[in-house]
């Protein structure tokens, strides 16, 4: 399976599943609404992609507070 191929079926398999739960989360007023499944997926995948390639890089972490970023209410 080529790269382009493994892309596009992440990319049919995860995004409209990331929509469902965007989706949930803004009816029941946990999260902002601007920002699409697409848009997050696409943000999540480019802070890992070198996410081995630097011991003080740590992507988890960042992606963790891009999700925390949507939330209407603090994390406690």
């Amino acid at each position: 399976m080529s790269f382009d191929t493994l892309h596009a079926y992440f990319v049919e398999s995860l995004v409209p599943v990331c929509a469902q739960m965007l989706d949930a989360a803004i009816a029941s007023g946990d999260i902002r609404a601007d920002v699409g499944a697409d848009e997050l997926m696409r943000g999540i995948g480019n802070l890992c992609i070198f996410a081995n390639q630097d011991p003080r890089y740590d992507a988890r972490r960042l992606a963790g507070q891009l999700i925390a970023g949507l939330l209407l209410a603090p994390v406690t």
